[in-house]
This record gives structure tokens, C-alpha cells and sequence, in this order.
């Protein structure tokens, strides 16, 4: 008798915290962290004696999830994400010696569709691992200016970041730790590394003075590398499979 109670008390947290058959909806917040050696650092290009650096700063991707568990170590992951891609421009115009800095982000929309594989770590905690692709759109290009005096003469500086496609596909990558609470949702931190096939985006700084025209032009990766950080709602999973027995 006591050997079975022993049993029961092991199996109950395994079936309170089960994925299989459940889906889970939760909030993310990922803030998207400047790194050269992901290709999300400094860009610098250089014609006709003007220089321009497209710094990217700090950035955010903030989003919805919705899993499925088709058993208790192996889900689907789908959502949708907003992202905000910030970056500093800095122009310097080598013969006159003038510099400016601009800023400006680039708004995109993502739709991931991963599949992540789970190994239980303790009785609440477990480690993932993911990986898919996202669809990744972007709504519209973006465009800024300013102007620099310089004596009596006015510098006008402007750049333009052009989508280099409305739609494009993205691959991505992931790796993290689960809080599984019985009855207060999952906490969740963990990584994403993610790669367009393709550039983002075309971008082009130009300055403009007197009868003077000069322009140079560079590409945007969309790279980026992120902490994650995920609330997942609780979800009972014995509750979800009564809900799928139709009465008799």
C-alpha cells in the first residue's frame, strides 16, 4: 500500500506539469542586443569622401505565443512578434569636415513556426531547445533628415532605409529554461539567435550643400541575438482532456 502511494506522489507532478495534448498560451519580451560575431554591429561604407556608420543600438521584440504539446518532450510553437530595430547613423563629410548623427528605427512584424524538444532537469525545471523558421514582414521603409551649419553654409544630411522585401523568411534558433509551476503559469529565460535568408534592408546617407551631392549606400543583415524572457498561462492538462470527451 505504501509502496503504491510512494508511486502516485512520483507520477502526480509528471501529469500536473505534462505538455502533451495541451495548449499554452504566454506573453515574451526580447530585447534584440548589438554583437558584431552575429552580424548586429557596426556598418560602415565609404564613397566619394563621404563615410557613414549605421550603428544598431538597443532594440525590442515583444510578442505572443501559442504551444502545443504533442507529447510531454516534444511541442509546436507558433505567435506573432513586434520588432523594433533601432539604429544610429553617423555621416561625415571628409573635404568640409562636418559630421552629423541621426536616428531612426525600422518596424517589423515576425511569425515563428518552431518545433522545441524538452529534458526535465528537476521536478518543476525543465531545459528546451528549439529551432524553425520565421516569416518576417515589414510594413514600410523609413526616412529622416537634418542639417548642419557650417559658417554661413547649411549641410543637409538625410538617409533612407528601404525593406528589401515585403516578405521574407528568417531561420532561428533556441535555447532556455522552464519554471513549470502547478498552479501559476511557466517562467521561462532563455536565448534566440536569428538570420534572414536574405538582407533586411537597402539603406543609402546622403549630404547635400551648396551644388554638392554626395551619397553612399549600405545593406542591413536583420541578424540579431536576444534574452528572452516568457510568462506562459496556466493550463491544466487533465481539465483540457475532459473538455474533449463529448457527452454521451
Amino acid at each position: 500500500m505504501r509502496k503504491s502511494i510512494f508511486i502516485l506522489l512520483l507520477c502526480f507532478p509528471l501529469a500536473a506539469l505534462a505538455q502533451k495534448d495541451v495548449v499554452t498560451f504566454g506573453m515574451q519580451l526580447r530585447p534584440l542586443i548589438p554583437n558584431s560575431f552575429v552580424d548586429f554591429g557596426p556598418v560602415t561604407k565609404e564613397a566619394e569622401g563621404l563615410e557613414a556608420t549605421w550603428d544598431p543600438k538597443l532594440s525590442l521584440n515583444f510578442g505572443m505565443i501559442i504551444r502545443y504539446g504533442f507529447t510531454d518532450n516534444f511541442s509546436f510553437e507558433t505567435g506573432i512578434n513586434w520588432v523594433r530595430r533601432n539604429y544610429q547613423v553617423t555621416m561625415k563629410e571628409e573635404s568640409e569636415v562636418v559630421q552629423a548623427d541621426m536616428r531612426f528605427g525600422l518596424i517589423g512584424y515576425e511569425i515563428p513556426i518552431q518545433g522545441l524538444y524538452y529534458v526535465r532537469l528537476g521536478e518543476e525545471l525543465w531545459m528546451n531547445a528549439s529551432g524553425g523558421i520565421s516569416l518576417d514582414m515589414y510594413p514600410s521603409s523609413t526616412y529622416s533628415t537634418t542639417s548642419v551649419k557650417r559658417d554661413a553654409v547649411f549641410f543637409d544630411f538625410e538617409q533612407w532605409t528601404a525593406r528589401n522585401a515585403w516578405v521574407q523568411l528568417a531561420v532561428q534558433a533556441n535555447y532556455g529554461f522552464e519554471w513549470r509551476t502547478k498552479d501559476n503559469g511557466y517562467y521561462y529565460i532563455g536565448a534566440t539567435y536569428h538570420q534572414p535568408f536574405n538582407d533586411m534592408a537597402i539603406t543609402e546617407a546622403q549630404v547635400s550643400w551648396e551644388q554638392e551631392i554626395k551619397d553612399v549606400f549600405g545593406t542591413l543583415s536583420g541578424n540579431y541575438f536576444t534574452v528572452d524572457l516568457r510568462y506562459f498561462f496556466h493550463e491544466d492538462p487533465e481539465r483540457r482532456k475532459k473538455t474533449k470527451k463529448a457527452p454521451r
